[in-house]
């Protein structure tokens, strides 16, 4: 059993763009703590509106509310893929809230591996998010690396946790 809360950082513009985004896996995450509510605890997966671009004032509302979840979360669950925008502004601000506010463990989850292995960082490196790069170059927070697949996402959910104060070792820890 999982009692971790997991906020998940997403790029929001992506998300407009159905075809050619990540609505597939958000929509796979919601299935699996659909199915499995012992197992899975996301905060914000309802908070994703998939059908409205987002202007000054919705998001700065967006943010606090943002904050808000964050500050119960125990964890940050980063999605790294071909389809997104690296350099989303929404999905940097998440991630640095996350990671220099709140203190939470980073969990980067690759999508469409099966499983990583110490080349796979490098990589993939195109792929993550500037603000995961800017992490990972510094050593400055600590980061877990999974593939994502549902066992692997379980066990680093359950594990990693500001709350436990049980963290990764360093920016590249391959889990």
């Amino acid at each position: 059993m999982n009692n971790n809360k997991t906020y998940v950082a997403f790029d929001s513009t992506g998300v407009i763009d159905h075809v050619n985004s990540n609505l597939s896996v958000f929509l796979q995450l919601r299935e699996w703590e659909r199915q499995n509510p012992d197992r899975f605890h996301f905060l914000n997966m309802e908070e994703i509106e998939f059908s409205s671009e987002h202007n000054d004032l919705i998001d700065s509302t967006l943010k606090n509310r943002f904050l808000h979840l964050m500050e119960k979360a125990d964890n940050l669950l980063v999605l790294s893929s071909s389809m997104m925008d690296v350099e989303s502004p929404m999905l940097n601000w998440q991630i640095s809230r996350a990671v220099n506010r709140f203190r939470l463990p980073v969990i980067v989850a690759y999508v469409g591996l099966d499983r990583l292995d110490d080349n796979t960082i490098q990589q993939q490196w195109k792929f993550l998010p500037n603000k995961v790069r800017k992490y990972i170059g510094r050593d400055s927070a600590n980061m877990a690396h999974i593939p994502l697949t549902k066992d692997k996402l379980e066990r680093a959910l359950g594990y990693f946790s500001a709350r436990k104060e049980l963290y990764s070792w360093n920016s590249t820890t391959i889990f």
